[in-house]
């Protein structure tokens, strides 16, 4: 029989743009969580949302259509993608493609939008 493994993708969400991002996972069905940390030492004003399932059943290709989609609506928008390997890429002017051969090897999603979401102002 063979092992199952779960893939995790963690994305650090900051003020701007998380509602609309979180909802853009929502429109997608993409399941996702808030991860709580605790810390005696002061920490980044982001906040960790996680996306888990089995291996393969991770939706990356619906995830990397998110991400890209969420950066070409708005262009104050970014996502910047840390692989394991401690490469860095900014997701804008990616394609769904590249963004999906990506994910899969991320450490970590940093979604980044440099002006407040309109309903917040």
């Amino acid at each position: 029989m063979k092992e199952k493994s779960i893939s995790v993708l963690e994305l650090t969400m900051f003020k701007n743009g998380a509602s609309s991002f979180l909802h853009a996972l929502d429109e997608a069905g993409i399941a996702h969580s808030r991860v709580v940390m605790f810390s005696t030492a002061p920490q980044g004003s982001g906040f960790k949302e996680i996306v888990s399932a089995v291996s393969d059943a991770m939706p990356w290709n619906a995830i990397a259509k998110v991400i890209v989609t969420w950066i070409e609506s708005r262009n104050s928008r970014e996502v910047i993608i840390t692989t394991k390997e401690g490469e860095t890429f900014h997701a804008k002017g990616y394609s769904v493609a590249e963004v999906k051969e990506l994910l899969p090897q991320s450490y970590s999603v940093m979604v980044v939008d440099a002006k407040p979401d309109e309903k917040s102002q």
